[in-house]
């Protein structure tokens, strides 16, 4: 007989429809765990020997197949909850619409079996997307993101920026002014660009519902000044110039680090996607 084991979750869960494909795996093991113990088990030995070690074959193969789902969920909720990042941004991580589904899966189609992404653009140049097979996939990728409604969320423990507060990018020459409806000239900026993520090394391979959250995690969002944001585009920091230096290393950090987050993130979700 086989025992079902502790809870797949010890940690706080992030919506259940973030880690369906584990949640169904784990599923699918437990009810071939149900009909094997339904099974008879006693045996006469020397007779029916055979039988009994094929029993037990399947049971110590079930027994595997469950560990293994357990751990896979497990990771997928731990990957969950450090893209939602929740201890310091209020922004909260969503699973794939339905309406949007069918176009990454289009995209990504699409893109030969054989394309390797290209070297990082030298400092202060774009990433580039445009006529590149993974062209379709970005712009599936980049509809409605940032998501519409970040509204005043915070965003890596730091809230929307006040109007009239001094831009941390221009500290010696601009303030955050007033848009049309009241709040600030801030705007939620990926910090690490969707062209730089779409030509990750495995991106390209993961679920369509992996490379949306990975693509929207609050994780990779901050707010800039509209003007910082403008200029920044999807190159990194380094390449504006009239930008603050002490800023411009902080923020070159900063990228480098959710990077190489974001990048180990990508390899743990090839690793239990199946």
């Amino acid at each position: 007989m086989l025992a079902f084991g502790p809870p797949a979750a010890a940690a706080p869960s992030p919506p259940a429809s973030l880690c369906a494909s584990q949640t169904a795996a784990l599923h699918a093991v437990r009810q071939r765990v149900t009909a094997h113990n339904a099974k008879p088990h006693v045996f006469q030995v020397p007779r029916q020997s055979g039988a009994l070690a094929a029993y037990n074959a399947d049971a110590a193969k079930l027994k595997a197949e469950q560990a293994a789902a357990i751990a896979n969920l497990k990771t997928c909720i731990a990957v969950m909850g450090e893209l939602a990042d929740s201890a310091n941004t209020s922004l909260e991580l969503e699973p794939l619409p339905s309406d949007l589904r069918a176009k990454i899966i289009a995209a990504k189609a699409r893109i030969p079996a054989s394309w390797t992404p290209p070297p990082p653009p030298s400092v202060g140049k774009n990433w580039t997307v445009k006529g590149t097979p993974v062209e379709p996939l970005w712009e599936a990728l980049r509809y409605r993101n940032p998501p519409p409604g970040v509204g005043n969320a915070t965003l890596r423990g730091d809230p929307r920026p006040v109007v009239g507060a001094p831009d941390p990018a221009y500290p010696r020459s601009k303030v955050f002014g007033t848009n049309a409806d009241g709040d600030s000239k801030a705007s939620p900026d990926h910090i690490v660009p969707l062209a730089q993520i779409v030509n990750m090394p495995g991106f390209t391979r993961l679920s369509p519902d992996s490379m949306y959250v990975v693509t929207r995690s609050p994780v990779n969002f901050q707010w800039l000044s509209d003007s910082a944001n403008k200029s920044k585009q999807s190159r990194s920091v380094a390449g504006m110039a009239k930008a603050d230096p002490k800023w411009k290393d902080e923020q070159v950090a900063l990228a480098d680090e959710v990077s190489e987050q974001l990048q180990a993130i990508i390899d743990r979700l090839l690793k239990i996607q199946g």
